[in-house]
């Protein structure tokens, strides 16, 4: 019994934190997280109180190279509940990219920030929370 209202209840903070479904890059986390020469990241928002920030996720690749095309098929349907987008094209390819979502909540901020570098390697993160854009960028510095 206590296991099923636990669970109601993620579902509703999950429903009423994304309004209607995660992001698509959220597919990202949960196929590649757990692979080899993947480093994920899920901090908690205890951890993150500091920085105000609800939900942290990030993964790195030391070579994104196979994942790419889905990485940027994700983005390429989350951009599309971005109100703020920055990105780098390379050759018609996104190579970074920062997104600033809409929210139906004006407290909340959600962002997606993404980075190809060197040799492939492959950054994703994903940041919830009351921070704005300013602080993002010198939390990032």
């Amino acid at each position: 019994m206590s296991a099923m209202l636990l669970c109601m209840l993620m579902c509703a903070l999950t429903h009423q934190t994304f309004a209607h479904k995660p992001p698509a890059v959220f597919a990202i986390f949960e196929k590649y997280g757990s692979q080899q020469g993947v480093t994920m990241l899920e901090a908690s928002e205890e951890l993150m109180k500091n920085y105000q920030i609800i939900h942290f996720k990030s993964i790195i690749f030391k070579d994104g190279t196979a994942a790419l095309p889905e990485i940027r098929e994700a983005i390429i349907k989350d951009k599309t509940n971005a109100g703020r987008i920055k990105e780098s094209l390379r050759d018609g390819l996104i190579y970074s990219g920062y997104y600033r979502f809409k929210t139906e909540d004006t407290t909340i901020n959600r962002y997606l920030i993404f980075k190809v570098g060197e040799k492939n390697k492959t950054t994703l993160i994903y940041i919830e929370g009351k921070l704005t854009p300013e602080q993002l960028i010198e939390l990032l510095k």
